[in-house]
């Protein structure tokens, strides 16, 4: 994948740049995602960090669960979505074509992207359970419990559903515009920011996978969590396509949010945790694993229009038109940092 690069920041300035952004993100959407729950807690218990304990339970009751999809909504516009299109606006000839926001899709790539997500479901559940087998401490492995059951708690409440318009709010709040807003960030952001500075798109995957990860806040899912992100950096990796990322990113969170609604149906409680306490043997993760790959080699000839030169930087000299650029087309010239166009 080629990229549409800046000729005004470093890539020391660019990384300065996301991450005040990112900072200002979070500031400003701390604040902004407070504005559904005027009325329903005491704000002044949060700006001052004081009964943290009663303010949560309070968050939480069902009643709430509206204000708390719109808390969501808003945190993650301000965190993950805003501060890469500034980023890509302020060091990039064009923001969405750096995010990767101007391709088309197809339908075969889509159908491939979705049996991807489908077929790496399995391997993500014995992922999950490897994980819960490494030799954590009592104490540790408690720790991490707890912080995966206040954060499946969190989930219950926002994808609480009652009936069908709540599972299609559901689905649009917690599993499209989240898809949006996160693949944004880490591939059209993070990802592709590092792939063209340390000239490594491999280990821009994995760092960025990492960061992914470690964001949700999930140790038991850690291992799980990098290897769904692996998967979307390597699509985005050899296609720069930003919109197949959303597919699959929706798709999987789609799964879950139905899983949850299936549940809610049968009248039993919605227990996002639940959703992961399918065991699988090692060998049906093998298999997974295997059918992932074989899907990616397909998926890889359906992609050929959209690889080019995976990892390149295309520099633009002043006066240069991009309106009518085809990548195809140029004659690549390579320095040490920079590829330039001619």
């Amino acid at each position: 994948m080629a990229h549409y690069a800046s000729k005004r920041f470093n890539y020391w300035g660019q990384t300065g740049i996301l991450l005040a952004l990112c900072g200002a993100g979070l500031i400003v959407g701390g604040f902004a995602s407070l504005i559904p729950l005027i009325g329903k807690i005491d704000i002044s218990h949060v700006l001052h960090g004081t009964g943290s304990s009663d303010v949560m339970d309070n968050i939480l009751k069902p009643e709430n669960a509206n204000a708390l999809r719109w808390v969501q909504f808003i945190s993650t516009l301000f965190m993950f979505f805003l501060p890469p299109f500034f980023y890509a606006w302020i060091c990039h000839k064009k923001a969405f074509t750096n995010l990767g926001f101007v391709h088309t899709v197809d339908s075969k790539q889509i159908v491939l992207v979705i049996l991807i997500m489908l077929a790496c479901t399995p391997l993500v559940g014995v992922l999950q359970q490897l994980t819960e087998m490494m030799p954590f401490s009592k104490a540790t492995f408690l720790q991490f419990k707890e912080a995966e059951d206040e954060y499946n708690k969190q989930v219950a409440v926002i994808a609480r559903m009652n009936n069908f318009t709540d599972y299609i709010v559901s689905v649009v709040m917690i599993a499209l515009l989240p898809a949006i807003f996160e693949e944004t960030f880490f591939r059209g952001g993070v990802q592709n920011l590092l792939s063209r500075w340390i000239k490594a798109p491999i280990v821009a995957i994995i760092i960025t996978s990492v960061i992914f990860s470690a964001v949700h806040g999930s140790y038991l899912g850690f291992l799980s969590r990098f290897a769904l992100s692996f998967i979307l950096g390597w699509m985005y990796y050899r296609t720069g396509n930003i919109w197949l990322n959303i597919v699959g990113h929706f798709t999987n969170n789609f799964l879950g949010v139905t899983s949850l609604y299936i549940t809610s149906l049968s009248g039993a409680k919605e227990d996002p945790s639940k959703l992961a306490d399918d065991h699988f043997p090692l060998w049906v993760g093998l298999a997974s694993l295997a059918a992932v790959y074989a899907l990616f080699m397909v998926f890889e000839k359906a992609s050929q229009k959209d690889i080019f030169e995976p990892g390149q930087e295309v520099l633009f000299h002043d006066g240069y038109d991009t309106n009518d650029h085809d990548l195809t087309n140029v004659e690549i010239v390579d320095s040490d940092t920079t590829t330039y166009i001619h």
